[in-house]
């Protein structure tokens, strides 16, 4: 069919795997690819793999056909933008329509997606420009890809003209989702949030718009909210294996390890045999189910220890030259151990993969495995000595330098940790409504549950010194002291540590006065 069309070179594959070797040594202008391929990758994940090794050149067509044409195939497809999306039955007229229209607008564009695979944006847009304003049939599409080379080129100011200025007209949907991400760019969270709010209003399926939703909650601080917009978005498109690990790793933050299990496990699913594939894909599943497992007592522990120990099993079989994922994978297969009541085996784990690594010379996450596997099977001064060691090897580091910090302050089970949370915020409401002596008695009860947490001791502390300035009261210097002592091991490069110091000078000059 394709040859009576005027193809001169047509090249065919059976499957997903042949498709995408043939696409390392050829360079095809047009792919036609279908959904459903059998067992393997679908058409979407093939299309996903291109887009992200770069194998599709914006001067190439990939034209999706399909017989699934239910909401979940074809908005997960749509969100790798490709050219078409042909529903079967095909007809040699349809597809020799489509094609020709598109092959029309291909020659018409292609200066200017030739030097958008060049890199060339400035001349690019230079381009669009001319094409608008010679009143060319493409002008909406050549305005929507001049804001979008100024967002990469980081010239939000220009997008958001163009962008304002379509608006003007009528409200599209690309150019509301467009004006949201400048607004987000420049800070305006608050603003991006409303402006990604009201595309829903009118395209309720728009994914992309609740993902915007998400990321302006995070940068508010509205982490609960964020994950129910991403929640949205996956609900509608499921299919997305990295916006299925962004939501789990928001419900890990947030506490919910329940919602992050489920959206972990559909990650996996659907990330399986992809370009996603990876060690962490198994390993932060596994750790979600194995924090799971240690704060369950019910009969529900076993079937999530064994499902968190068939994923940590495949990292070992599946990525076995990857030797520090398989170290991190044994460190958390002994905390399964431990909530297994299998403390000996834990330990045997654990030293095990001690004696297959030079302890000075661990990676941040490695290291940080090993001291929540320490803590776990009760090894606390050498997961502290650890983390103590990791902070002052990855002090340049702020990312690590946060995750350490996360593990010396609270290295309890999630349960305890979010009972300590909550005290710790009781707390800070009644200091702030001025109740000293029930905020001291809140933050007292928070520190009995996480008796290393810095900031916690530290606002504890804080509430003391406050009352002892207040009623002389000599037993809140003892309460400032104990809150000093528990935490005297946190090293310098910790952020609670200069308040530390600050609240050890004003003790000492309370009880020189005193």
């Amino acid at each position: 069919m394709l040859t009576s069309f005027g193809a001169a070179f047509v090249d065919t594959v059976a499957n997903a795997e042949q498709a995408l070797n043939q696409s390392k040594y050829e360079s095809y202008d047009v792919m036609l690819c279908d959904f459903n391929l059998g067992e393997g990758k679908n058409g979407q994940q093939i299309l996903e793999e291109l887009r992200i090794k770069k194998k599709l050149k914006r001067t190439h067509l990939f034209i999706m056909i399909t017989a699934d044409t239910s909401k979940e195939a074809v908005l997960g497809t749509r969100e790798f933008q490709p050219d078409a999306y042909v529903a079967k039955p095909v007809t040699r007229n349809m597809l020799e329509e489509r094609l020709t229209q598109l092959l029309v607008q291909q020659r018409a564009l292609k200066p200017i997606n030739r030097e958008i695979d060049l890199e060339n944006y400035a001349k690019a847009i230079s381009l669009c420009q001319q094409e608008v304003d010679k009143g060319s049939r493409y002008r909406s599409w050549c305005l929507q890809t001049m804001a979008d080379l100024y967002r990469k080129m980081g010239d939000s100011s220009s997008a958001q003209k163009i962008y304002s200025e379509v608006l003007t007209n009528r409200p599209i949907d690309w150019a509301k989702i467009g004006l949201a991400k400048t607004l987000f760019d420049t800070s305006q969270y608050e603003e991006a949030k409303s402006v990604f709010s009201s595309v829903i209003e009118r395209s309720p399926f728009l994914v992309e718009a609740y993902e915007g939703i998400s990321d302006s909650c995070v940068r508010l601080g509205q982490r609960k909210e964020a994950q129910k917009a991403l929640q949205e978005a996956v609900s509608i498109s499921p299919r997305m294996v990295q916006r299925q690990s962004k939501l789990a790793n928001l419900c890990v933050e947030n506490n919910d390890l329940n919602a992050a299990s489920d959206a972990f496990r559909k990650a996996v699913t659907y990330g399986e045999g992809t370009v996603h594939e990876t060690p962490d894909l198994y390993l932060n599943f596994g750790r979600c189910l194995s924090d799971l497992a240690l704060g369950d007592t019910t009969e529900k522990q076993s079937l999530l220890a064994a499902e968190a120990n068939a994923q940590l099993e495949t990292v070992l079989d599946k990525f076995y030259y990857e030797e520090e994922s398989c170290h991190c994978a044994n460190l958390v297969k002994a905390r399964v151990l431990v909530g297994q009541g299998k403390l000996e085996n834990a330990i045997e784990l654990i030293d095990e993969v001690q004696s297959l690594t030079d302890i000075d010379k661990l990676s941040a996450e490695l290291g940080i495995e090993m001291s929540r596997s320490l803590y776990t099977a009760g090894k606390q001064d050498e997961a502290q000595s650890l983390l103590i060691d990791l902070s002052q090897r990855f002090e340049s580091d702020p990312s690590a330098l946060a995750k350490i910090e996360a593990v010396l302050d609270e290295p309890e089970p999630l349960e305890i940790r979010v009972k300590a949370k909550s005290l710790n915020k009781t707390g800070i409401q009644l200091f702030e409504t001025g109740h000293l002596q029930e905020a001291i008695e809140s933050f007292t009860a928070a520190a009995a549950l996480t008796p290393k947490h810095a900031a916690l001791n530290l606002n504890l502390a804080q509430v003391a010194l406050r009352l002892h300035q207040q009623d002389s009261d000599a037993n809140a210097l003892s309460i400032v002291e104990q809150c000093v002592d528990r935490i005297e091991h946190i090293p310098r490069q910790h952020k609670q540590y200069r308040r530390l110091q600050h609240i050890k000078h004003t003790l000492s000059r309370a009880r020189t006065e005193a």
